[in-house]
């Protein structure tokens, strides 16, 4: 029952296929035959969750045991909410649609603390309670993971258990044992959690009790003996074997539309503002025929073409310009996008330069962080004004249109002349560098501390002194080579409490949420004013955990929390920021004794750098390869879209396809140019929410190809819903005539009738005035494009309509235009596109 009504309200919101599910390498299994289910839970969107390498992975790692089975849920935006609430249907999983409170376990990825009421949105549809204490043994086991969970107090009333660290291998373990837990049949929770809590990484906060001294600063006191404190988990290496080499292909419009590859994980750079730099360590690079053989692999599993390289710091990875070179020559002929992120001028050599300008460029960061020598020295970023200088210099000069440069407010030790020093620099550049359509943008965010770095206790800067120091930047960063952006003062703020928060925060969470707030990471989703009544009804100074400097004797809340990283290198680090002392890249110095590495199975993992790149690839001889115009011709493929796929729009249609041929493995053309564009085009463009029985696509296929090969390829690689019906050879003699369109349309109610029908049959002529594509005024007359409406029964009716005036009418025009219903109705209303020919009665 639910299944159905959810279906039927996917048609009422924004984007739909949002919620579809039904992407291509989504794992279905059958839920019967495992012994454990596993909720994988991104607290965002869709686009944003489905961006999230992490959850790919761990996505992946489950789905490979044949004895679990790992679903996907995402935050509904709000309009989904609303009619999720309206209609009393709980949280549904991508894959089955089975409810998030009938899983074992379900798992939260920690990545954002703005994102923590939407952990209970999710909740809340599922009827779960909030607090882990009122939860029976009968709700699942909610465990959290990610960057957040190094601090995980201010959520540890609402979760049983959080993953600290690397997830990989924990996740296994954890699974293992609560497959092993449910044969056993003891049903205790607690039970179950003494056992969890023996896995390395894993964190039990049940089984430590807060307690506060007279300033309400927190300490937590361990139940049991032997479970003192929490060690990160550590992936000692990184291999093909825990990679995604089939990940989901998302619809809608992701975040991050392209292959992610992760080249390497941990930073030894030592940045003192920077959390991912301390709780990642150490560096661990993948090989680099692994991770061509990665690619070579996900290429063919997903029709992806372009490449991003993730890192902390892609520019540091050992084999660079091989990499590059190498994945160049993968892309099935036609990779030539391979996203880098910030690169020093430093790393910049002749080779990796002349590998760049064959790249198309799709986006180039510099975050200096600070505008002065001086603050850059303190927080330990290693960039001098010449280095940053000649990165820009060299990023316009290899064809960089747009570069973005990152900047924080209200680092420690900062003054009035370091921000002066941040519009000195930022003009400097632009002037320097930015001509023609060259543009510099800025963005800037206030500095947050956050826990196990060396800046853990320092003050986060107030609200009021924020706004002036961006205002500051507003009036005196003018030119007209540069755009500021900023991220709001106030959600600064509010990420603030909760970064460094306790356990006193759970009643806030609670409040704002009953309050409304929800995505609050969104900017035009964010209401501070809900934040500051939460604040105000449960008593919480917010300014208690961001403007408060913490002294060294104060307890922290995350002190039971093991990151690897000994305290006292972050103590020290701390005195040599006061000292404007660097600290080197223990990459290419001496081991700088942070206490991560034990030199046996925890330490550096890096690969020697390569002099030359193999002239042959072993992998690259299933790759297609580039053929001349000559052997291509043109053909005309037919296909319907029915069911969920309804809910493409025509430019995710349009991508669906172009990978889905790719991997169909079918030798296509290509446009010409630096940015080469598959040779296919579409007779008609449907609207989002219309089902259609065929429709027409032209594409450029080897000409001997037979055509029931193309229809037989392709209808493996399209998703549920979309089907190639016919294919032939395209035949440019035969002129097309424009057929009548029919379509079959069913009201969710009765809402017109025969005199409706007849009324509007009878009408000489019925004008409308829209605007063309041009923006002139134009008029149709909508009585003349129908040749024919009939009924089938009360609720449904045929509608034929023809071209007129070179326009195609739809027939949702009439029924708004004509007989004047409503968006809802229309909402509400299928329609379905028939074959039809004009000479059949």
């Amino acid at each position: 029952m639910h299944k159905q009504n959810y279906q039927d309200i996917l048609a009422l919101v924004q984007t739909p296929t949002r919620y579809v599910g039904n992407e291509i390498n989504a794992v279905k299994k059958d839920l019967k035959q495992v012994k454990l289910t596993f909720a994988l839970v991104f607290p965002d969107l869709y686009e944003i969750g489905t961006s999230h390498f992490g959850l790919q992975i761990l996505y992946s790692i489950l789905n490979a045991r044949k004895n679990i089975a790992a679903e996907r849920f995402f935050s509904p935006a709000p309009d989904m909410e609303a009619y999720l609430l309206e209609r009393n249907i709980p949280c549904l999983s991508m894959e089955s649609k089975k409810q998030l409170k009938n899983f074992d376990i379900i798992g939260i990825s920690l990545l954002y603390e703005l994102n923590f009421t939407n952990i209970l949105t999710l909740l809340s549809l599922s009827q779960i309670p909030f607090y882990s204490e009122q939860r029976d043994d009968c709700f699942p086991l909610i465990i959290g993971g990610g960057p957040c969970a190094f601090n995980p107090e201010p959520l540890a009333d609402f979760f049983d258990a959080f993953v600290i660290g690397d997830g990989e291998d924990v996740v296994v373990q954890l699974s293992n044992q609560v497959i092993e837990f449910k044969q056993q049949g003891d049903g205790k929770k607690k039970t179950l959690l003494k056992l969890l809590s023996r896995i390395d990484g894993v964190y039990v906060p049940s089984f430590f009790d807060p307690a506060y001294d007279e300033n309400g600063i927190q300490t937590v006191a361990p139940v049991f003996e032997d479970y003192q404190t929490v060690k990160r988990a550590f992936l000692p290496s990184l291999t093909k074997d825990n990679f995604p080499k089939s990940p989901i292909i998302p619809f809608a419009k992701p975040v991050h539309d392209r292959l992610r590859l992760e080249i390497a994980r941990g930073c030894s750079r030592g940045c003192r503002f920077c959390q991912a730099g301390m709780i990642y360590r150490p560096v661990r690079e993948r090989s680099l025929e692994d991770l061509v053989e990665i690619t070579q692999a996900s290429l063919k599993t997903t029709g992806y073409s372009d490449i991003s390289l993730l890192s902390l710091s892609t520019g540091d990875y050992s084999n660079l310009p091989q990499l590059m070179e190498r994945l160049l020559d993968l892309g099935q002929g036609y990779c030539n996008a391979i996203s880098l992120p910030s690169i020093r001028a430093e790393k910049l050599t002749p080779e990796l330069m002349n590998i760049i300008k064959k790249v198309r460029k799709t986006g180039f960061t510099i975050a200096p962080e600070a505008g002065s020598q001086r603050l850059r020295d303190i927080i330990n970023k290693n960039l001098t004004q010449e280095s940053i200088m000649a990165t820009v210099e060299n990023a316009f000069n290899l064809g960089w249109k747009n570069i973005k440069l990152y900047f924080m407010m209200g680092l420690p030790f900062e003054t009035d002349e370091d921000i002066e020093a941040i519009c000195r620099l930022s003009k400097q550049l632009a002037s320097a560098y930015a001509k023609g359509k060259k543009n510099i943008n800025v963005s800037t965010n206030s500095f947050i501390p956050k826990a196990h770095t060396p800046f853990q206790r320092c003050a986060q800067i107030s609200l009021n002194e924020t706004k002036e120091k961006l205002q500051y930047l507003k009036d005196n960063l003018r030119h007209k080579k540069v755009k500021l952006k900023w991220q709001s003062p106030e959600m600064s703020m509010v990420e603030g409490v909760w970064a460094r928060g306790d356990r006193k925060l759970s009643k806030l969470l609670v409040t704002a949420f009953e309050k409304g707030c929800r995505l609050d990471g969104w900017t035009d989703k964010f209401d501070f004013s809900l934040w500051q009544n939460a604040f105000e009804e449960t008593g919480i100074d917010p300014l208690f955990y961001t403007t408060r400097q913490r002294n060294e004797e104060e307890a922290l809340p995350w002190d039971h929390i093991d990151s690897g990283v000994l305290p006292q290198f972050l103590k020290e680090e701390f005195q040599k920021a006061k000292e404007r002392s660097l600290t080197p890249d223990c990459r290419e110095n001496d081991c700088t004794g942070c206490g991560v590495c034990d030199f046996k199975k925890i330490k550096p993992v890096l690969h020697d750098s390569l002099t030359d790149t193999p002239k042959t690839d072993p992998v690259k001889e299933n790759t297609l390869k580039r053929l001349p115009d000559e052997a291509f011709k043109k053909f005309e493929i037919t296909f319907s879209k029915l069911e969920s796929a309804r809910f493409f729009g025509h430019l995710e249609l349009a991508t669906i396809v172009r990978r889905a041929v790719k991997r169909a493995g079918l030798n296509v053309k290509y446009s010409q140019g630096f940015n080469p564009s598959m040779r296919l085009s579409f007779d008609n463009a449907l609207p989002v929410g219309m089902e259609s029985e065929e429709e027409t696509l032209f594409i450029f296929l080897e000409k001997d190809l037979l055509p029931k090969t193309i229809v037989d390829q392709l209808n493996k690689t399209l998703p549920k819903g979309l089907f190639i019906t016919g294919c032939k050879p395209f035949n440019k003699l035969v002129k097309r005539k424009d057929q009548a369109s029919c379509y079959i349309i069913g009201f969710a109610d009765v809402c017109i009738g025969q005199e409706d029908v007849d009324r509007f049959l009878n009408l000489p002529e019925f004008i409308v005035e829209d605007l063309s594509k041009k923006g002139k005024v134009r008029k149709i007359d909508l009585r003349k494009s129908v040749e024919k409406i009939s009924f089938i029964d009360l609720q449904t009716i045929k509608m034929v309509l023809k071209k007129y005036s070179e326009r195609t009418i739809r027939p949702t025009e009439i029924l708004i235009k004509h007989f004047k219903l409503d968006e809802e109705i229309i909402k509400n209303t299928r329609i379905k596109k028939i074959t039809y020919r004009s000479h059949v009665t």
